[in-house]
C-alpha cells in the first residue's frame, strides 16, 4: 500500500473495518497544556497518521481542564476525557475503554504519556511490521522499540524482570518499552491495566499478565519515541519525604505489589512468594536506612495496596 493510500485509510471513521492493522492512540496528561499541545502536534504529522487519538485529562484545576480541552478539540481528531484522578493506570484504562466502545475498526493501541513525542514514521513501521506477522499469531503480538530517553536512547533490548522485580537484560523480551509499543487492542477488553498500581512499572504487570495469556513481545527497532522530560514527570517535582521522592514512594509501593502478585497469582508459588518477601523488606529496609528514612516502610506498604492483589485482574 502506498503512504498516500495509507493515511487516506487511517482518515476513516474508526466504525469502519479494514483488513490492514489500525491504530488508537491513548495519551494520559495532566497539568501540562503546552507539553500536551506538542504531544498531539507531532501526532498529527505521522504518515499515516493514527486513526484517532483519546486524551484523558487527570488535572484537577477546572481552569486547567478547560485549557486542556481547548487543545484537544484544536488538533483535530482528537477525543477529550476528564480523567478518573485515581492513579496513571485508572487514566489509561479510561481511555482505553473509550477506544473499545468507540472505535470498533482500530485492531492496535499506543500509549504514550504528554511530554512524548512519537518519530513521524511510527505507525507506518508498525504497520510494516505487523503486517510481516501471520493473522493469527498478530491478534496476540504486542511490538515494542528502544528506550525514549537516557544514555540507551533508541537501543532496542530484550528485557525482562528479575526475581526481585526489576529490569534486567534477558534472553526474549518479556517486558515492553512502554511508549515505544503497539498492542492488540483486544487485550483491553478483559481486566486491563491493574489499577491498584498508582505509579511504577505498571508496564511490566501488564506485560506478565499478557504472555501468561499467550501473547507474544517481538522486538521493533524502527518503534522510536522521545521523553521530553525525563525524570521531570508529575510525580518528580514534589517536596522530600524524609530522603525520598513521592515518585521514589510509588515506584518501591508498585514493586512490592507485582511482585506478590507475580507469585501469588500469575506464576503461583508459596515459596517463591515468601521468598520475595524476604529480599524485598531487606533491601528496602537498607534502603531506608541509608536514607534515614525508615519511617517510610509503612506508607510504602500502605501505597502498595498489597492486600488487594487477589481482587485484581
Amino acid at each position: 500500500m502506498s503512504r498516500r493510500a495509507q493515511a487516506g485509510a487511517a482518515g476513516r471513521p474508526c466504525g469502519e473495518t479494514l483488513a490492514e492493522p489500525r491504530f488508537a492512540v491513548c495519551v494520559t496528561t495532566m497539568n501540562r497544556v503546552e507539553v500536551l499541545a506538542a504531544c498531539l502536534a507531532r501526532l498529527a504529522e505521522c504518515d499515516p497518521p493514527p486513526a484517532c487519538i483519546v486524551v484523558s485529562d487527570d488535572s484537577a484545576d477546572p481552569a486547567m481542564r478547560a485549557a486542556n480541552e481547548a487543545v484537544v478539540r484544536g488538533a483535530g481528531n482528537c477525543v477529550y476525557l476528564a480523567g478518573p484522578r485515581r492513579g496513571v493506570c485508572a487514566n489509561r484504562n479510561n481511555a482505553v475503554r473509550h477506544c473499545l466502545e468507540h472505535c470498533a475498526g482500530c485492531t492496535h493501541v499506543s500509549f504514550i504519556d504528554d511530554d512524548i513525542l512519537v518519530e513521524r514514521d511510527f505507525f507506518a513501521a508498525a504497520g510494516r511490521r505487523l503486517a510481516q506477522i501471520a493473522p493469527e499469531r498478530r491478534a496476540k503480538t504486542m511490538l515494542t522499540g528502544g528506550a525514549s530517553s537516557g544514555p540507551n536512547l533508541h537501543e532496542c533490548r530484550s528485557l525482562r524482570l528479575s526475581f526481585a522485580c526489576y529490569f534486567e537484560e534477558g534472553d526474549e523480551p518479556q517486558c515492553v518499552n512502554l511508549h515505544a509499543s503497539v498492542f492488540p487492542l483486544g487485550l483491553f477488553s478483559g481486566s486491563g491495566w491493574d489499577e491498584n498500581i498508582f505509579f511504577g512499572t505498571e508496564d511490566a504487570e501488564l506485560a506478565l499478565r499478557a504472555l501468561h495469556q499467550g501473547y507474544t513481545i517481538e522486538l521493533e527497532p524502527a518503534l522510536r519515541s522521545r521523553d521530553t522530560m525525563p525524570g521531570d514527570g508529575v510525580l518528580k517535582g514534589d517536596e522530600r519525604r524524609a530522603g525520598l521522592t513521592r515518585y521514589q514512594l510509588s515506584c518501591e509501593a508498585a514493586r512490592l505489589y507485582i511482585g506478590v502478585k507475580r507469585y501469588w497469582i500469575i506464576e503461583p508459588s508459596i515459596l517463591r512468594c515468601a521468598a520475595f518477601l524476604a529480599v524485598y523488606f531487606g533491601n528496602l529496609t537498607v534502603f531506608l536506612a541509608k536514607r534515614r528514612a525508615l519511617s517510610q516502610l509503612g506508607p510504602i506498604v500502605r501505597l502498595s495496596k498489597v492486600w488487594r492483589v487477589g481482587a485484581a485482574g
